[in-house]
């Protein structure tokens, strides 16, 4: 448990002392601070200088006077304490870096490494969406999405989703074939495509693996390219189903696609020449 634990609560600010100190009062509570050192292995020169630390932020408390004794703050409220102090930083961190000059400026490509770095700009893309949402994933993607896309719907995104698989119909417009998902791993690699207000396109395999590879774009040209790829995995699922796409693709393309049926409408001779003959 510890293994676990510990990390976790490094990662909010704790010592790793602290963090055994306030682990081990969980365990064994009230105690003092000779029954902590002995449970928690930390050094009784040094175990009362980490409880006055950890009482000073409130995360034990002093019960008794004689001897002294200490009991842990309840995980109910530790978690409380972590978040407003996460949120409270991350406020701080945020005014901060605004009013730093920097001339930074977003590449045309950038390289995504890793399952996790892509979930999170997914995420992030859809916080930030304002308009539209096109997406073409698989199941384990959508489950880790799946809420960021319902609060997108909360704010009148328009949403269209396409895939493979057996994707819950719960957010958006959606068009899957409803395919067994560890079924298609076995003959289809597995991809995501997400394109944001039309501005901003994440595009490559799906691995869950720290290897993985995907890029993330605002390249207008390149977004074309990630939005007509959905496009047309739509047209032939409309086209097996014998499904009307057309408003959605139109709605997709700023009503284009009624300007292009109108030309495609004409008298025109089509082409089909095969080199083979």
């Amino acid at each position: 448990m510890n293994e676990k634990l510990l990390p976790a609560l490094k990662s909010f600010g704790f010592t790793s002392n602290e963090a055994k100190t306030y682990l081990s009062l969980l365990k064994h509570n009230p105690a003092t601070g000779y029954e902590i050192s002995g449970k928690s292995g930390i050094p009784r020169s040094a175990i009362y200088e980490i409880l006055k630390r950890l009482e000073t932020t409130g995360m034990v408390s002093c019960v008794d006077s004689n001897p002294t004794r200490y009991i842990p703050l309840p995980p109910d409220h530790l978690f409380d304490v972590l978040e407003n102090n996460f949120v409270a930083n991350l406020d701080t961190l945020k005014e901060s870096l605004h009013n730093v000059n920097s001339d930074l400026e977003v590449g045309d490509l950038w390289n995504i490494r890793g399952y996790d770095s892509m979930i999170d700009r997914a995420r992030h893309m859809i916080k930030n969406a304002n308009q539209s949402i096109y997406l073409s994933l698989w199941l384990n993607e959508y489950k880790k999405l799946h809420q960021e896309l319902q609060d997108a719907e909360k704010r009148n995104v328009n949403i269209v989703i396409f895939s493979f698989c057996d994707i819950p119909i719960d957010v958006g417009t959606v068009f899957a074939y409803n395919l067994d998902s560890e079924r298609l791993q076995n003959v289809w690699s597995s991809k995501i495509l997400l394109v944001a207000d039309h501005d901003s396109a994440l595009l490559g395999g799906v691995d869950m693996l720290p290897t993985n590879k995907v890029a993330w774009t605002r390249n207008s040209a390149i977004v074309a390219i990630a939005l007509n790829y959905i496009i047309l995995d739509l047209t032939l699922f409309g086209q097996r189903y014998e499904y009307n796409m057309s408003p959605v693709i139109a709605d997709m393309l700023h009503g284009e696609l009624h300007n292009l049926d109108d030309l495609l409408s004409e008298d025109h001779e089509a082409i089909i020449h095969s080199a083979k003959g």
